[in-house]
Formats: C-alpha cells, structure tokens, sequence
C-alpha cells in the first residue's frame, strides 16, 4: 500500500487552509472603496429640510443611531458640530458636520472605529415648486481588510437603499412637521 505520507486528516487541514488562504488573498485584491446614491423630492421648503441636516440632532430625527454612549462635541450646528459614540453593540464612531452652506448643501463625515472605516457624503437641495429635490451622494472606504473588500462588492446597492430608506423617513418627518404646525 503505497501512499501519502500523511494522513487523512493532515491532508484536509492543509486543503482548508489553502482554501482559506485563496480567500484572503482575493479579498485583499477586492475593491475597498464604494458609493451610493439616493434622491427624492421632499413636500418642505429647503430652509425647513436644512434644518434636519445641519446638525447631529437633526440627523437623529430620521436616521439609525446607536443607543448608548452618545458624546456631542462643537457646535450645534453646522461645520464642526460632531456626535461620537461607543455602543457595546455597534462599536465606537464619529459623525462631524464638514460643510454647511444654507440652505443648499450639507457634507458630513464619519469614522468607525479607529478610523480604518470612513465614510464621506453630501446632500444637494434644489428647490423645485413648492418643495425641494434632494441629492444625496455617499463613498467610503473599508481600508485594507481582506474580508471587507467581499462586503464592498455589495456595498453599492446595499448602502443606496438605505439611503433610499432615510429620506423616506425624513419625508415622513417633513410632513408631519407641517402638519403640526
């Protein structure tokens, strides 16, 4: 009985091994960079919609944010206005108001973790009749880890619905907003 050297069970952890290496290593080549995009045209005046985008809190109001560990930092609104966090659940991160110039355009950043994930976006406000089309534009990079760059494949699509998603809400929020008034 001529064979292998080693055994059964050496010769399937070294083809796990290889498997998981191929993995990796095509990982690593992926992409680590993404965009998204989302727009919509909004029932509210751009000064009513501007004022949900200029600030941390504003941004609360019809996006997810972790429950806990919530710091603001520099002003209440526009460049400079910042909110970190550190959630058991979602890690710790931060989001800073970059540019705020009323009421046509908002570009925020955020960073997660220690930095390796960011994210860069701008919202665009036009006014059109008697509400407002909103553009909104984002890109992040995911840094260089091998299993991101799988994520960054999906990430176009994903990202852009909910993008999608949160303007849905903030629509919901511009109209209750006026109906409240």
């Amino acid at each position: 009985m001529s064979g292998s050297p080693f055994s059964f069970g050496t010769r399937i952890l070294a083809g796990g091994a290889a498997i998981l290496l191929v993995f990796l290593g095509v990982g690593f080549l992926l992409p680590a960079d993404w965009e998204a995009e989302a727009s919509g045209r909004l029932e509210a005046a751009p000064e009513m919609v501007f004022r949900f985008l200029d600030s941390p809190e504003g941004w609360r109001e019809w996006t997810p944010w972790p429950d806990s560990g919530l710091v603001r930092n520099g002003p209440d609104r526009g460049a400079g206005s910042e909110i970190q966090w550190n959630d058991l659940e979602l890690g710790s991160g931060r989001f800073t108001i970059v540019e705020a110039v009323f009421p046509r355009r908002v570009a925020y950043a955020v960073e997660v973790g220690d930095g390796a994930m960011r994210t860069e976006g701008a919202l665009e406000l036009l006014p059109d009749d008697d509400g407002v089309l909103v553009s909104w534009h984002e890109k992040g990079d995911f840094g260089r880890n091998p299993l991101m760059g799988y994520w960054a494949l999906a990430m176009d699509r994903a990202q852009s619905t909910e993008l999608q998603k949160n303007l849905e809400r903030l629509a919901s929020l511009l109209t209750d907003s006026v109906r409240s008034r």
